[in-house]
């Protein structure tokens, strides 16, 4: 007679399981709405070598959520695009630019108590210079620390950072719900699309 067993308990999701699923929720969205070029804007993933060529130009490792998303999708190919709510996701190539942009906006936020106080990073994440740019437009971005791999939302209005998540998968998957849940409404113009946050009156 068979022993009845417990059933195992869920896994958690890997990094890659995790973007795939969140990649398929928002393709699944933009399909209802028309709007299946947005998907498309998307690049085929970076290459590995692309990855080791960045990390020996920047000195540091790319954080593990971070790679698998760029493996998975190497940003998008029109910069009038933008999937990531009004940002667009930065190809591997674009980051050594956008860099500098990142690096000043750590300054600033170093240089005020205030502003370094409500920024929610740790004393590790306020003293490194391993960041790195994964979505922009203008003066908004999103950054990762490199170290610990956590996820702030970047702006020129404060507060000018804000922690989003604890990891790149978790932050895609976070925005796709809010994406589901109408937090955000489809815009779609002669020059490309993006994604506005509808803000309650």
């Amino acid at each position: 007679m068979p022993i009845d067993r417990p059933p195992p308990p869920p896994r958690a999701k890997g990094d890659q399981v995790s973007l795939v699923d969140s990649f398929r929720r928002l393709a699944s969205w933009l399909k209802e709405h028309d709007a299946v070029g947005l998907m498309k804007s998307l690049s085929p993933g970076a290459k590995p070598i692309q990855l080791s060529k960045l990390e020996q130009k920047l000195g540091f490792h790319v954080p593990p959520g971070l790679r698998a998303l760029w493996l998975m999708h190497d940003g998008q190919r029109r910069a009038d695009d933008c999937i990531i709510g009004t940002l667009h996701l930065l190809p591997v190539a674009w980051v050594l630019n956008e860099r500098p942009a990142t690096l000043a906006l750590l300054k600033r936020v170093r240089a005020e108590p205030a502003e370094l106080k409500r920024s929610g990073l740790t004393a590790e994440e306020a003293q490194s210079d391993k960041w790195l740019p994964v979505a922009s437009q203008g003066k908004d971005c999103v950054i990762v620390n490199c170290t610990t791999g956590r996820v702030f939302a970047g702006s020129d209005n404060a507060p000018w950072l804000r922690l989003l998540a604890s990891s790149v998968p978790q932050w895609l998957e976070a925005y796709v719900t809010a994406v589901e849940r109408d937090q955000y409404g489809l815009v779609l113009g002669p020059d490309g699309a993006f994604l506005d946050l509808r803000h309650d009156d």
